[in-house]
């Protein structure tokens, strides 16, 4: 569960040793908090935030209930996520992988001496090591930075990178998107890179906006973007695929409802996942299809009824 969380200060960046000096021994790489209440001065933490807008979004008329795609990507769904993007179905990784292992020395030589890169919601890193091999390669002195929302994530997916370099400095950011934009404001004394790998979210342009803003002509964004051109079987079992894990993954955020408010308000038993692939609109619809009717008991709060057969969405990928 996320703790309390502080207001957001200055954080110093400690940058990587100058060039040729010898690598020192691995020490434990840091892990920052950078969350905040960014809704009001009456939501103290994150969870409040994300219990009021799950009680929203199941509060809404039949088959437009919704649900934040936050739920996904605690501890146990950071992990899930992971084992998805080593199935067969899920072409996306390797397909990055692949351009990465062709460009990512061009893709170095665009990142200048003394820049910091920031990854929004970084997850495994097996695809930026690629990207950060390619620094260390160029001898270039940057300091990478991992945004994530579960610190043991973060601390678990660095230490595979401990030690490996010495002109790459590391470095964990623990918070969300919102927390990741506040943070890199405060930093305008060096070339800025943001890296967005793999992810997707339900307005990317707005998205892509919000941290173009804040960068200046010096700085780079770097975005991984799927096609629509392929075949719609083949997209359909990415978010889909045949061994269950994603199933696994989306339902628990239905799980993950029930931790949050520390009590079972849902029973995960009367939901199956349901993707639907839009071909107009080119994305794929995440939803959960309720199996039998059920309520949501949340205490203190008036039960709410889902009936069989009704749709609650919880993300697109675009």
């Amino acid at each position: 569960m996320l703790g309390p969380i502080p207001s957001p200060t200055p954080v110093p960046i400690h940058f990587a040793p100058r060039l040729g000096a010898s690598a020192e021994p691995a020490e434990a790489i840091p892990i920052i908090d950078i969350r905040s209440t960014a809704r009001s001065v009456t939501v103290a933490t994150l969870e409040d935030g994300i219990r009021v807008d799950v009680l929203a979004g199941l509060s809404k008329p039949y088959n437009e209930k919704e649900l934040p795609g936050l739920l996904l990507y605690n501890e146990e769904g950071l992990r899930l996520f992971e084992q998805i993007t080593y199935q067969p179905d899920y072409y996306l990784t390797g397909l990055e992988i692949d351009i990465l292992s062709r460009h990512a020395h061009q893709i170095a030589n665009s990142i200048p001496n003394g820049a910091i890169l920031l990854e929004l919601g970084a997850g495994a890193l097996r695809k930026t090591a690629l990207i950060l091999d390619a620094l260390e390669t160029q001898e270039k002195d940057v300091t990478y930075f991992a945004l994530d929302l579960d610190k043991p994530e973060l601390l678990r997916t660095l230490a595979e990178l401990n030690g490996r370099y010495t002109h790459v400095s590391l470095a964990g950011l623990w918070g969300t998107y919102d927390d990741g934009c506040t943070w890199l404001k405060q930093i305008n004394d060096r070339p800025r890179i943001i890296l967005w790998l793999g992810s997707s979210v339900e307005e990317a342009g707005q998205f892509i906006r919000t941290f173009g803003d804040v960068l200046a002509p010096r700085d780079r964004f770097i975005i991984a973007i799927d096609s629509r051109y392929h075949k719609v079987d083949s997209i359909r079992a990415a978010y889909n695929d045949r061994a269950g894990v994603t199933r696994r993954f989306a339902l628990n955020a239905l799980n993950n409802v029930n931790d949050l408010f520390n009590v079972d308000v849902v029973d995960v038993s009367c939901f199956d996942y349901n993707p639907y692939y839009n071909e107009i609109l080119g994305r794929n619809e995440a939803y959960f299809r309720c199996r039998k009717e059920t309520q949501v008991r949340v205490p203190s709060e008036t039960p709410i009824l889902i009936h069989e057969g009704e749709y609650i969405r919880f993300g697109f990928s675009h």
